[in-house]
C-alpha cells in the first residue's frame, strides 16, 4: 500500500512539473471583421483560425485564460494563421454564421481565404493538442501540388516559383532543392524580385544564400518593417537550432548563434542562451544546458516569477535525477518564494526540497501552502495529501 502511494506521489511530481508552463506572449487575435480577415488571409496566403465560443462556456474560458496565453501556442499560431475569436451569440459573428454552423462550444475552425472549411474540431484543447490540431490543418492546406505540376512542366516564372517555395514552406515540406535550382539558373529577375524571393525562400541560417539575404537588410527593413525582418531572421536561425538537434550536431547551434549576432538584430545574448538551453534539454547535454541556464537566469529570469517557475520546471522535467539540477532548482525555488509567495509556488518549492532530501523543510513549506490555500478559499486536497505523505516519510 505504501509503495502504491509512493508511486502515485511520484506521478504527482511529474504532472506537477509538467503543468507549470510558460505564460508569455500568446495568440494575437485579429480584431477586424470577418470580411477583413478573409482579405488578410488571401493577402498572406494563410488559413484563418477561428475560436467560435460563448461567454458562458467553461472550456472556452479555460482555453482563453490558460491555453491561448501560452508562449509556444502564440509562437505557432501567430506565425501560421490569421487568428480570430468570435462570440457566436453576438452580432460580430453574423457573417461567419451565415456560412458555418456551430452546435457546441468551443468549436475550432480552420478556414481558407475562399471561405472553405479546411479542418475543425469541437471541444477544449490543451496547448500541445492545440498545436497539433494546427499542424493537421496546415497539412490539409497543401497548396504546393498545383505549383509542382506547372514547375515540372517547365514554368520558371518568378511568381510561380515564389508561390511554389512558399507553399512548400507553409506545410513544412523541403523547398531547398527548388530554391537552389532556381537561383543557380540565374533567372532574369530584378534586384527587388530576387530580394523578395530570398526573404521567403531561405528557411535556415546554414543556407549558402543566407549571407545574401543579410546583405539586403536595409532594403528588407524599409520594405517589410524592422520587426518583420527581425522576426524572420529569428525564425530562420531558430530552425537551424532545431535542425541541430535533429542531426545531433552542436556546430549548427554555434553557427545559428553567430549568424544572429552578426545580423545585429534583437537580443543576441537571449537567443544564444535559449538556443543552448534548447539543445541541452533535447540532447540531454547537461553541461551545455547548465552553462546557458546560469547566464539566462542571472540576466533574464531571476526577477520574473514566471520565468523562475519555467526554469524549475525544466530542471525537474529534463534532468530530474541530476544533482546539479536539483541544487539549482532549490536555489531558484527560494528566489521564487521571495518574489511571490503563492499557493502554487510554495508547493513547487516544497516538492523541490523533498526531492533534495529536506523533508522537514518541505513539510514547513507545504503547511504554508495549505494555510494560504484555505485563506484564499482554494482547493487543498492535493496539498493535504502531499503533507500526509511527507509526515509518513
Amino acid at each position: 500500500m505504501y509503495r502504491m502511494f509512493k508511486k502515485s506521489i511520484s506521478l504527482f511530481f511529474i504532472s506537477f512539473f509538467c503543468i507549470l508552463t510558460v505564460i508569455g506572449q500568446g495568440i494575437e487575435f485579429f480584431e477586424g471583421t470577418w470580411e477583413e480577415a478573409l482579405a488578410k488571409a488571401d493577402q498572406e496566403k494563410k488559413l484563418i483560425f477561428v475560436d467560435a465560443y460563448a461567454e458562458w462556456c467553461g472550456p472556452c474560458k479555460v482555453m482563453a485564460k490558460k491555453v491561448f496565453t501560452q508562449k509556444e501556442v502564440g509562437d505557432f499560431y501567430n506565425e501560421n494563421f490569421i487568428n480570430m475569436k468570435l462570440d457566436m451569440e453576438k452580432s460580430e459573428s453574423t457573417s461567419f454564421k451565415r456560412k458555418f454552423s456551430v452546435s457546441a462550444f468551443p468549436t475550432l475552425f480552420f478556414v481558407n481565404e475562399k471561405e472553405e472549411e479546411v479542418h475543425k474540431s469541437v471541444g477544449g484543447k490543451q496547448a500541445d493538442a492545440l498545436i497539433e490540431l494546427g499542424k493537421v490543418a496546415m497539412s490539409k492546406d497543401d497548396r504546393s501540388g498545383d505549383f509542382a505540376v506547372k514547375y515540372e512542366e517547365g514554368d520558371r516564372s518568378f511568381d510561380l516559383v515564389l508561390g511554389y517555395v512558399k507553399a512548400l514552406n507553409d506545410v513544412n515540406k523541403p523547398s531547398l532543392k527548388i530554391t537552389n535550382e532556381y537561383l543557380r539558373s540565374k533567372p532574369d529577375i530584378s534586384k527587388e524580385q530576387r530580394a523578395e524571393f530570398l526573404f521567403y525562400a531561405i528557411t535556415e541560417s546554414d543556407s549558402k544564400w543566407f549571407s545574401e539575404l543579410m546583405e539586403n537588410k536595409k532594403y528588407y527593413e524599409k520594405t517589410y518593417g524592422e520587426k518583420e525582418f527581425e522576426d524572420r531572421i529569428n525564425m530562420i536561425c531558430w530552425k537551424t537550432v532545431q535542425k541541430a538537434t535533429e542531426f545531433e550536431y552542436y556546430d549548427l547551434v554555434i553557427e545559428a548563434k553567430d549568424k544572429l549576432k552578426d545580423a545585429k538584430i534583437g537580443d543576441a545574448k537571449l537567443f544564444s542562451y535559449e538556443a543552448d538551453m534548447y539543445y541541452g534539454k533535447e540532447m540531454k547535454e547537461a553541461q551545455i544546458y547548465f552553462k546557458a541556464l546560469d547566464n539566462y537566469y542571472k540576466k533574464y529570469a531571476k526577477k520574473d516569477p514566471v520565468l523562475i517557475k519555467t526554469c524549475i520546471t525544466d530542471l525537474g522535467t529534463y534532468f530530474e535525477t541530476n544533482k546539479d539540477a536539483t541544487e539549482r532548482a532549490e536555489k531558484f525555488g527560494k528566489d521564487l518564494i521571495k518574489k511571490e509567495e503563492s499557493v502554487e509556488n510554495l508547493m513547487l518549492y516544497s516538492n523541490v526540497l523533498y526531492k533534495n532530501g529536506k523533508t522537514e523543510k518541505a513539510l514547513e513549506e507545504a503547511n504554508k501552502s495549505l494555510a494560504l490555500a484555505k485563506k484564499e478559499g482554494k482547493p487543498a486536497h492535493t496539498i493535504e495529501r502531499f503533507i500526509r505523505f511527507l509526515k509518513s516519510s
